[in-house]
Parts: C-alpha cells; structure tokens; sequence
C-alpha cells in the first residue's frame, strides 16, 4: 500500500532570511556586483563575466537574470522605482500633489544615493550607450506613470501623457543636478526638481501636476 503524502512534510519554497526568493535575492547580488564594477571600470568596460565573477554566481545563472548591460541597467531602474514607491502606502492628502511628487522625486534620489558611485558610473555610461539609453527612457514612461500616480495625480489620457514626457523632463533635470551633488542634503538637487517643477507647471498653464478632481473630492 503506497504511503500517504503528507503535506507537512513537503518541502517549503526556499526563501532567503529577508523573506526573498532565491531569484530575488541573486538578482539583487548582480545589481550590486554591476554596480561596484561599473564604479571601479566604468561602464564602457564592464563586462557580465566579470558581474559574475564580482557576484560568486556562475555567469549561465547571471546571464538567466540579465542576458547584458541593458538588462542590468534596467533591473537596475527597476530596483530604484521599488525603493521609491515602496513606502507609499497611501496617498496623504495633508500634502499638496505637488508636495507629494516633490517628495516622491526626492526618495528617488536618496535611493540612487546609497550607491552614489556605481549609480553615477551606470547612469553615466548608459546615457551615452545608445541601446540602453533607448530602453531607459521607454521603461521611464512607466516609472514616471507610478509616480504620479502614487502623489494622487493622474497618468491616465491625453493629459496624462503630458503629465509624464513633463515628470521625464523634471526627472532628468534633477538627475543632471544630482551627477553633481555631493553634498551630504543633496541640496543643489532639491534645488533643481523644485525650479524643474516650476518651470513644467508654467509650461502647461499651471495644470500639469495639480491634483485630479478625484483627490480633491475625497479631501472634501
């Protein structure tokens, strides 16, 4: 007679000690690994075998996670859209979306932040990689999407359309700021999104970023 299985005793899925799946986990490595390479040769010189050899993980199982640079760029930019919309657990009507969005902008940069140096070698060099300069800016449509959304303005329509090539355009004015800034406060990138955000409300007739009538009557 065949023996019962029981389900307690099949095997758990295999998580990391921070609750991450294996996959998560590894890829996570490898962003780290292109990182600290991209920092120590610079992207035009970087190489997977060596994000391998710099991560402990054979390049077969890298190469499963980022068959090249330009995935490493964009898992890159995937990582900093969850480091900037991770807190949002609701919209916070105290604030303006204006102030939302400036804040939300602002933990985007903090993010890129933490590893200053590998983040402005990839930014970087993937700017003047025409490749992955492309698949950036199209995957940046939807971070900017997320992050309009998340301050309680709508990316929907004609208008949202607009409201995202504007966001693009404030991102990448903070971001010019931001390859420069090293101070402690990132001031002078503060200093940029605020007069980015400025310049894009006067552009669009002071409309671009206000909040959307649904924001408005849940406030009421």
């Amino acid at each position: 007679m065949p023996a019962k299985t029981s389900a307690a005793k099949r095997p758990a899925s295999k998580k990391t000690r921070a609750g991450q799946e294996p996959g998560v986990a590894a890829l996570d490595r490898i962003i780290d690994a292109s990182l600290a390479e991209a920092a120590a040769v610079g992207w035009r010189r970087l190489t997977m075998d060596a994000v391998a050899d710099r991560a402990g993980i054979a390049l077969g199982e890298v190469l499963l996670q980022a068959p090249g640079k330009t995935y490493l760029a964009l898992a890159f930019l995937a990582r900093i859209d969850a480091r900037t919309l991770g807190p949002v657990k609701r919209i916070d009507l105290a604030d303006s979306p204006r102030d939302r969005l400036f804040e939300i902008l602002m933990r985007r940069f903090d993010a890129l932040n933490q590893t200053r140096d590998g983040a402005r070698a990839v930014v970087g060099g993937a700017a003047r990689d025409p490749a992955a300069a492309l698949a950036l800016l199209c995957r940046l449509d939807r971070s900017c999407a997320a992050m309009l959304e998340a301050a309680g303005i709508s990316s929907g329509g004609l208008l949202g359309l607009v409201r995202i090539k504007g966001l693009k355009l404030v991102a990448a004015c903070g971001l010019y700021a931001w390859m420069g800034d090293d101070s402690a406060d990132l001031a002078k990138t503060m200093a940029a999104v605020d007069r980015a955000l400025n310049r894009a409300e006067k552009l669009a007739g002071m409309t671009t970023f206000r909040r959307t009538a649904s924001a408005e009557d849940r406030a009421g």
